[in-house]
């Protein structure tokens, strides 16, 4: 395991990355250009020393602990603001977040996954700081939204995330978890991420959960409270031992 202190991308290196994933979309190029991060023109350390370390993480979940961790120190007005960090972090991360395929070909997919945008419709897509963000605000409670490859963005982390006054609610966050963890298994329920708006589903959730926010207080609930208001068509994914003492 090695570390590396962390940078901060300036306008030149956030070009380059973005001239990069474009590159890479095309199949013009398998990696980024070696300079991207050598070249120490492209980017400025930080006012306090940070360090992250390089790791295979196997989940978002991962990431999300150790950029908590390793950003503690640095002030969050700073954090949730500096587009040119979490761009180098993609970066840096970028085997992690882009990895290769079969075919030795990389699919980045659109720049907000990696060039930090932080305007909210976007800075939640950020892989990075999207993770990072949901687990700063919740912690352990928001794994299940986070159990999948890094470079992967569930259903059920976009359905939430993508509603600011979904993603800031500890109790819709408890809900999600007692209604579509499966324990067994150590991830979501089977049809939980389903595409469709099926009986049930998170689509459903987000759906019933605005229409009962109209009259209810569903900011000032816990998960437990909020189920028990769910119609019948969430009985089969009710998980009550969530709730037991």
């Amino acid at each position: 395991m090695s570390s590396v202190r962390v940078r901060s991308f300036n306008a030149t290196g956030i070009e380059l990355f973005r001239a990069a994933l474009a590159d890479l979309r095309d199949g013009a190029r398998a990696d980024l250009p070696e300079e991207l991060l050598a070249d120490v023109s492209n980017s400025h350390e930080l006012d306090d020393v940070v360090d992250v370390d390089w790791m295979s993480f196997a989940t978002r979940l991962e990431v999300a602990r150790h950029l908590h961790e390793r950003l503690a120190k640095l002030a969050q007005a700073r954090v949730d603001r500096d587009r040119g960090m979490w761009s180098w972090l993609s970066a840096y991360y970028f085997d992690v977040v882009a990895p290769k395929r079969g075919d030795g070909l990389r699919r980045p997919g659109r720049d907000y996954r990696h060039l930090f945008d932080t305007g909210y419709r976007f800075q939640n897509r950020h892989l990075l700081f999207g993770a990072y963000q949901l687990y700063r605000r919740h912690g352990e409670a928001c794994a299940l939204l986070l159990l999948t490859p890094p470079h992967v963005e569930s259903a059920l982390y976009h359905e939430i995330a993508s509603r600011l006054d979904l993603i800031a609610n500890r109790g819709v966050l408890e809900a999600v978890e007692a209604l579509y963890f499966d324990r067994a298994k150590g991830g979501p329920k089977r049809g939980a991420q389903d595409g469709k708006t099926g009986a049930g589903t998170i689509r459903r959730l987000v759906h019933v959960l605005q229409q009962l926010d109209l009259t209810f207080d569903i900011y000032g609930m816990s998960g437990e409270q909020i189920v028990e208001l769910l119609p019948p068509e969430f009985d089969a994914w009710r998980h009550r031992p969530l709730f037991s003492a």
